[in-house]
């Protein structure tokens, strides 16, 4: 029988289950709906349940160079991290990405996302004002955050907020997030106009949406 991790009741009708991006089984339910109702209803879901857990498993293998911090990304390659004495700040050769000496794993963190803050920052600033002259969009205020499950969201006043994490992906698939989110700015939905205003600007959009799905993982680094 799997356990969940965790049950919130709320004054919710819906019995839901979610897998965390750490894999633990979290169950939202109805105040007054039974425990063995619950279980029941784990039992029929077990399958999925196990599916969607082995996945986010295998991701933390494949990508367990990224969790443990011997390797970083940038624009979709990949850098091994060498630590150098006396370095002040992040610095990048060819094929290595150097680090100060010394620091634990939360400076070393800090230190990071500082530095792809700031490098995603730069990206964006010639990248966002390239595509809104192209779609002739205009926006308020571009921000980067520390989201843990969006890459970029824009509300109504015009602010869009891009990810920080943003420089690790491939140029390309910065450039589809980009307009997606700017293409919110003429179409405030995901219906099927607003993916043709992305269609648009970008012909083989499906291509860098569906590897964008690929980098999700990303997403869970530097916590």
């Amino acid at each position: 029988m799997i356990t969940p991790s965790e049950i919130i009741r709320t004054n919710r009708r819906s019995l839901s289950l979610t897998i965390s991006k750490d894999g633990a089984l979290i169950v939202r339910a109805p105040k007054r709906l039974s425990m063995e109702y619950i279980y029941s209803f784990i039992k029929q879901k077990e399958k999925w349940i196990l599916n969607k857990q082995r996945a986010i498993q295998n991701s933390h293998l494949i990508n367990n160079n990224f969790y443990n911090g011997s390797e970083y990304l940038f624009c979709g390659k990949v850098y091994s991290k060498i630590e150098i004495n006396k370095l002040k700040d992040i610095e990048l050769s060819d094929d290595n990405i150097f680090f100060p000496a010394g620091l634990d794993d939360y400076k070393t963190a800090m230190l990071a996302i500082k530095w792809y803050s700031k490098v995603t920052k730069e990206i964006l600033k010639t990248r966002v004002e390239y595509f809104a002259d192209l779609m002739q969009v205009n926006y308020t205020l571009i921000k980067i955050d520390n989201s843990k499950s969006r890459w970029g969201s824009c509300d109504q006043k015009g602010v869009i907020k891009f990810n920080l994490r943003l420089a690790m992906l491939p140029h390309k698939v910065i450039d589809y997030i980009i307009i997606h989110e700017l293409s919110h700015l003429l179409e405030f939905n995901h219906s099927k106009e607003f993916y043709k205003i992305i269609e648009s600007i970008m012909p083989d959009y499906k291509k860098y949406r569906a590897q964008l799905k690929e980098y999700n993982f990303i997403l869970q680094l530097l916590r």
